[in-house]
């Protein structure tokens, strides 16, 4: 497995590099991968089919300059920016049984990661369909995207976010889960007490152990390139929905 700790310039080529790592894996040329990620400047993500008008506040977004964007993979909307770490994981499905099924991948990914978490003194635990929790506020959410052989899953960690930022770039989601009780942004998510170095750490030892890196990784730029052009990089593919 190989680690990838890079921040590109914007939003949307990060985003295109997850797709990357998972089609340049599919394709039988790059590794399982982990990479770790964080945005200089604030910016709404929606999921693959998550609706732009209602979920986001559009006029605000605008004045403030909050960039917005849309991933491949499914889950909810988003608010990503300094102080929030966003880890990718791309594995074989065969990797593993729970690796298989839709409902099991994340939190197969999720408790394992937790583990390393606990022991750096985040009491953290897994609820909902991919949340890291601590006590009953969110600090972690989840999604994945599946192609034939392999699966990504990405998740955003809050580590010294601005939560407030949150109740004023997104409106209420589509979906919530039960653990939510309606709660409001501010009301329901919470920041992981832990640097942000011990973070990429606990993923680290959790994914690739104590001896680091078993695979080197050439960035897949040209699949990058190829992501943005016919995706990603794209405002119809931001607002298709």
């Amino acid at each position: 497995m190989a680690f990838l700790d890079l921040t590109l310039e914007g939003v949307a080529a990060n985003l295109a590099l997850d797709e990357a790592l998972l089609l340049h894996a599919e394709r039988q040329v790059g590794p399982a991968v982990l990479r770790t990620w964080e945005p200089p400047e604030y910016a709404v993500v929606l999921g693959a089919t998550c609706p732009l008008r209602t979920e986001v506040r559009l006029e605000t977004c605008s004045s403030d300059r909050v960039v917005l964007s849309r991933r491949t993979s499914g889950g909810g909307t988003v608010l990503i920016g300094p102080g929030a770490l966003n880890v990718s994981i791309v594995l074989p499905i065969a990797a593993h049984p729970a690796l298989a099924a839709v409902d099991t991948a994340q939190e197969f990914i999720l408790m394992r990661s937790r583990q390393e978490l606990r022991r750096r003194g985040a009491i953290v635990d897994v609820r909902g369909s991919g949340d890291l929790v601590l006590g009953d506020r969110k600090c972690s959410g989840s999604a994945q995207r599946r192609v034939k052989g392999h699966v990504l899953v990405h998740a955003t960690v809050l580590h010294d976010f601005d939560l407030a930022k949150i109740g004023r770039y997104l409106g209420k989601p589509r979906r919530e889960p039960t653990y939510r009780e309606g709660r409001s942004h501010e009301d329901f998510v919470t920041n992981l007490n832990l640097p942000v170095q011990e973070i990429k750490q606990a993923f680290v030892d959790a994914w690739l152990g104590p001896h680091g890196p078993t695979r080197d990784l050439d960035v897949p730029w040209a699949i990058v390139d190829e992501v943005l052009v016919e995706r990603l990089g794209r405002t119809e593919w931001v607002e298709k929905f």
